[in-house]
């Protein structure tokens, strides 16, 4: 979504140093509202969809609801407000919403009554915390905006924790900017110098389950970062971003895999510091995980529900309640690096889901990492109404704690969808890239077992453990008897996701072992599932009985969203339109030869 600023004054009641925009007078032509109104015209004019109000101060204009209001009717979606908060009582407050705002950015620099000193403004720091709690009362969207500069460095860690007692979770996002200009520019610091800052303050926001962001093109490039500590989650990276105006490529940036779609380093920037070098990222998952195909509010919106469609029985809703993991499969296709959405767009999306008649599945990243999941588990299952069980999506590993798992079942936890990607540790972790966690996940799916959880154990075939399957059959016999085992294909279904054969095997090269798992699975009275799902094996491929749960199933068209296609052979196959098809991904690395027609009663494999 493009935005514009429109500046509405230069006249500000505070006095920050390191602020480029404050003027002691302003022109009065310029600001006329006449003159106002038109930079929103042209904005909107040119394209722009988000209008955002900034100045100096915009709410010492009287006129500025008037503002927000025009570029509503003018058909902009989004209007920002940024301001200190200093001058909003509630009056004004509910003003601007009935107005139209749909966000407002309050810049605090420190989160205690220094900030005084920083803003040049004795009282600011409590009309601030004023008009924050007059928005808040005003049901306004908030954000917080931060400055990573020398007079705040030390104590921006505070500010999550000042922000939270007041908002608590209407706190939207913090947006951090790294300024490169200054009217004093002792105030400024390096990359180097704004790294362990950042690091500090994302530390803390996650301590609130509060996410930061970098403010559009105002912080340090990722390669800054140490890897091991890079956020990639600050980032929304997209293909084709790399040319802005005011950004430079480097040298350095030649080799890198985020070249496509990082602009590099301000020219503002490279003004004071012209020797700047940097380390391309050589990393694919990094450029994976700083990959992001919009803003993360519409990313999060965007993955927050996915629809379900199983062969039999109620279609399903699965709500991502956090995105977040505490494993690291190559294969997974979720932006675990997205901060949660808001706890009532969870609501929301239960309560959805749960209208439109669908079950819901409460899944991730790892959903029992969200402090909030037994709440969500009760929500589900009383809006259910006792008609399904409320299913989790889990990897188990925090269910090794049996009060975990009970707290769960007393909010209404029926059943849970387990991953478990291999039959012994060192297979396990290699897929997880989770040192320790296969014997959680072992002791968490013993504990769901014994309570009477309905539990399905989800394992995903990939190069790495493709031949593990029968060992796998013979896990579950054992330890779990009674318990399914789901098997799925890695789905190379986004971007997220390598295409590449050392993490996606050929699905014949998969077909010899999945033979030996069923003969193991009929001795040892395993029941093997999940073959006709999206994230299953096209069904020509596997035998015959491990299709059948989909014979009377017709997948709505346009339900993969163009995810699949079909082979030749799918033309004259009887399974039609029970049979997802061929991932696109998969076709791109091996074709799609491998596929063979099948005809009712017979079976041509």
């Amino acid at each position: 979504m493009r935005s514009q600023q429109v500046f509405t004054n230069h006249r500000c009641n505070q006095n920050c140093g390191f602020c480029v925009y404050r003027r002691e007078t302003d022109d009065p032509h310029a600001i006329s509202p006449s003159a106002v109104r038109a930079q929103i015209d042209q904005a909107i004019a040119e394209g722009a969809a988000c209008i955002v109000f900034t100045g100096g101060e915009p709410t010492m204009r009287r006129d500025l609801t008037e503002l927000v209001a025009h570029a509503r009717r003018r058909g902009a979606d989004q209007v920002v407000v940024e301001t200190n908060a200093t001058l909003i009582d509630p009056a004004r407050a509910g003003a601007l919403v009935e107005a139209g705002v749909t966000l407002v950015r309050v810049h605090l620099p420190r989160g205690t009554a220094e900030l005084d000193g920083v803003t040049r403004d004795p009282g600011g720091f409590d009309r601030t915390m004023a008009g924050l709690r007059a928005l808040r009362r005003a049901r306004a969207p908030i954000e917080i905006a931060v400055p990573v500069v020398r007079s705040t460095a030390a104590t921006l860690a505070e500010v999550p924790a000042a922000v939270h007692a007041v908002l608590g979770e209407d706190l939207r996002r913090i947006v951090i900017k790294v300024p490169a200009e200054s009217p004093d520019p002792g105030e400024l610091l390096t990359y180097d110098e704004a790294v362990s800052t950042i690091l500090a303050l994302d530390r803390a926001c996650r301590e609130h389950d509060v996410y930061v962001q970098f403010a559009d093109r105002q912080g340090p490039p990722p390669c800054v970062f140490p890897a091991r500590e890079r956020p990639h989650h600050l980032y929304a990276l997209n293909r084709g971003s790399s040319v802005e105006r005011g950004m430079r490529q480097l040298p350095g940036c030649a080799g890198c895999t985020v070249r496509d779609r990082c602009p590099g380093v301000s020219d503002a920037y490279l003004a004071r510091h012209p020797d700047t070098t940097v380390t391309p990222i050589a990393d694919d998952r990094a450029r994976r995980r700083l990959s992001m195909l919009d803003s993360v509010d519409r990313q999060i919106a965007r993955e927050l529900v996915q629809p379900s469609f199983p062969a039999v029985g109620l279609p399903e809703a699965l709500v991502r309640v956090n995105f977040r993991c505490n494993q690291a499969c190559d294969f997974c296709f979720v932006s675990t690096h997205l901060p949660s959405a808001r706890v009532d767009a969870i609501r929301r999306a239960i309560e959805h889901a749960a209208a439109d008649g669908k079950r819901v599945v409460l899944t991730g990243g790892e959903p029992t990492l969200n402090a909030h999941l037994a709440e969500y588990v009760g929500l589900a299952s009383r809006l259910s109404e006792g008609r399904w069980p409320v299913e989790i999506q889990t990897n188990a590993v925090l269910l090794d704690d049996e009060r975990r798992v009970r707290a769960l079942i007393e909010a209404g936890l029926g059943a849970a969808f387990v991953s478990l990607h291999g039959s012994k540790a060192e297979i396990s972790e290699a897929v997880t890239r989770a040192p320790g966690t296969f014997g959680r996940t072992v002791a968490g799916l013993d504990n769901l077992v014994r309570a009477g959880v309905s539990v399905v154990i989800n394992f995903v075939i990939c190069t790495a453990n493709r031949d593990d399957l029968p060992s796998m059959v013979d896990l579950v016999g054992r330890r779990w008897p009674g318990v399914s085992l789901n098997v799925s294909f890695i789905a190379p279904s986004t971007e997220v996701v390598p295409r590449e054969s050392w993490l996606v095997p050929r699905y014949s090269d998969a077909m010899p072992k999945l033979e030996e798992a069923r003969l193991r699975a009929l001795a040892l009275g395993v029941r093997l599932v999940g073959f006709e799902s999206m994230c299953g094996i096209p069904l020509c491929l596997v035998p015959a009985e491990f299709s059948t749960s989909a014979d009377d199933r017709v997948i709505p068209p346009g339900a993969d969203e163009g995810e699949f296609v079909r082979a030749d052979a799918c033309k004259d196959c009887d399974l039609g339109t029970r049979c997802w098809g061929v991932r696109r991904g998969y076709a791109s690395l091996y074709g799609t030869s491998e596929m063979r027609a099948v005809r009712r009663g017979t079976r041509a494999c």
